[in-house]
């Protein structure tokens, strides 16, 4: 059931009163950054800054999963493209090489 849970309230809000949101699946937050940035002085970033503490475990495990499967995904691609070394297959023309075939018929010889 977390998995399909959409928060309907923000984090918090900044000084500049813009919202801060945490999506399970689209996870984006330089969070480190962001929580040392933020004036504890101002009370929403002062409410910001205890609800990104409060989250602070889920929301980096969350995105290390993220990252690892964007990892493996893209290792998935390359080993699907990746081509084994012990097929020796004739070198098809290509386009871009034509000029190599060039014969000179004026030339003297």
């Amino acid at each position: 059931m977390e998995k399909r849970f959409i928060r309907t309230n923000p984090l918090g809000r900044d000084r500049h009163h813009n919202r801060y949101w945490w999506f399970r699946r689209d996870g984006r937050i330089l969070l480190d950054l962001l929580i040392r940035s933020l004036n504890c002085k101002g009370e929403r970033e002062k409410a910001l800054h205890r609800q990104l503490e409060k989250y602070y475990t889920r929301i980096c495990t969350e995105l290390q999963k993220r990252s690892k499967e964007l990892a493996d995904k893209i290792a998935m691609e390359e080993a699907v493209v990746r081509r084994s070394t012990r097929v020796r297959a004739p070198p098809r023309d290509n386009p871009a090489n034509a000029f190599l075939r060039y014969v000179n018929k004026w030339k003297e010889e």
